[in-house]
């Protein structure tokens, strides 16, 4: 009589999903010991629905405070769950303002954090009296008008690859202090007198979005004259820039795996986990 076959062990996969959430009552991304966080609130209901302990791979980090639309967050399970049923499945156990709305799988070892090429943030400034649906993802300036088109010519200033260093709070600690921002678009006001500033950049210093906001703001305001960026950005100096604008008015729109350089990474040709291509079917970045 033959001698049963051990069991096979499960394969280990790694799933991908794009997580949603309010920031006004996080404490960022990041968890903290006694802190209310995404990745806390996020990695209990992984493990509730898969039964294990999991670590979870985000794309980036956001502060206390800020929104995301979306951002790419790997985990590993040997759990067959259908990659679809991750999301009801883990929406059951997660708080109204955090969410999962995609969720696929990937190959083993994809990590979005490496495979990111770009990624692009809207901040929102709200113009005119306080409103009540805008109130937690715009910063109010308590102002009727911006000089929008001064905030434009600005924004030309930030272009390109530069040295940001007057451009970060003082507690980042990125070991170079250079980006490339690929656009910087100051758009509206819409008919609630929302103005976004929406820019796409290879990588972030901290604080780096919201002091780009407090910079510009300035210029709509007629404080300074569109060059004065300019100088401020040549003289790397973070005193000279504008404030540091509220946290509520940033939101992490989209993580980019392709259609920008890969400026300052290694070349790797992985499939494109989002924008709509199967990983079958998706480029690699370039």
């Amino acid at each position: 009589m033959d001698e049963a076959s051990p069991e096979a062990t499960p394969p280990v996969r790694n799933i991908l999903v794009l997580a949603q959430w309010d920031g006004t009552d996080f404490c960022g991304w990041q968890q903290q010991a006694g802190a209310r966080t995404v990745q806390r609130e996020l990695t209990a209901a992984v493990e509730r629905m898969v039964h294990h302990p999991v670590t979870l791979f985000a794309s980036s980090r956001t502060d206390s405070g800020v929104h995301s639309e979306g951002m790419p967050v790997n985990f590993e399970t040997t759990r067959a769950i259908p990659a679809d049923n991750f999301i009801n499945g883990l929406n059951t156990f997660l708080p109204t303002d955090l969410s999962v709305v995609e969720a696929r799988e990937l190959p083993f070892g994809w990590r979005s954090r490496e495979m990111a090429v770009a990624k692009t943030y809207t901040y929102r400034v709200q113009l005119g009296p306080r409103r009540a649906l805008t109130d937690r993802f715009a910063w109010a300036v308590k102002r009727d008008r911006l000089d929008l088109d001064a905030m434009r010519e600005a924004a030309t200033h930030l272009l390109g690859e530069h040295d940001f260093a007057a451009f970060r709070s003082a507690q980042c600690d990125a070991h170079t202090t250079r980006r490339h921002l690929h656009s910087l678009d100051v758009l509206g006001p819409d008919a609630s007198g929302l103005i976004s500033l929406v820019v796409t950049g290879n990588a972030f210093l901290r604080n780096m979005v919201r002091i780009l906001a407090g910079t510009l703001v300035e210029v709509g305001l007629l404080r300074h004259p569109p060059s004065w960026v300019r100088d401020v950005r040549d003289g790397l100096d973070r005193t000279r820039s504008g404030m540091t604008a509220p946290s509520r008015g940033l939101t992490l729109t989209k993580v980019h795996f392709e259609g920008y350089p890969r400026l300052g990474k290694r070349a790797l040709a992985p499939p494109a986990p989002v924008d709509g291509e199967s990983p079958s079917e998706a480029r690699p970045s370039s």
